[in-house]
């Protein structure tokens, strides 16, 4: 996931690559596969049990660079699926995790998006309702 949403963010002013035109093509025949993927993996990493939030953190960088459409539609559901009490706290805690985010896949960048993801997360955890 990481591999290809870094690609295509890469590549994004590259239209006639042929790479880039056979991975469009794939994702206008299952037109929702990103908001697949960020939901999986936000929801992964907010509910799942896992001491390394590493792998998780990078592919969700990746996707929010390179499909920010994505991110908002997760960001949107999860909000609404929240009591009216969490919603508030919850839109504040996703404006801290992309205050800042440089739209770069750079290391330094990724490192400090992985920082403020596993904030994020421990945040949110503390009065998500389920």
């Amino acid at each position: 996931i990481d591999d290809v949403a870094t690609y295509m963010f890469l590549n994004q002013n590259r239209e006639n690559k042929p790479t880039i035109l056979l991975i469009r093509q794939h994702i206008q025949s299952e037109p929702d596969i990103f908001n697949q993927l960020m939901s999986t993996l936000f929801n992964a990493l907010l509910f799942g049990n896992h001491s390394n939030h590493w792998a998780i953190t990078r592919p969700i960088l990746s996707l929010l660079l390179a499909y920010e459409p994505s991110f908002t539609n997760y960001q949107n559901q999860l909000i609404s699926s929240q009591p009216l009490e969490n919603q508030e706290k919850l839109r504040e805690e996703f404006a801290k995790l992309t205050a800042d985010v440089q739209r770069s896949v750079e290391t330094a960048n990724r490192d400090r998006f992985t920082q403020k993801l596993t904030m994020f997360r421990l945040n949110v955890r503390q009065f998500l309702t389920l």
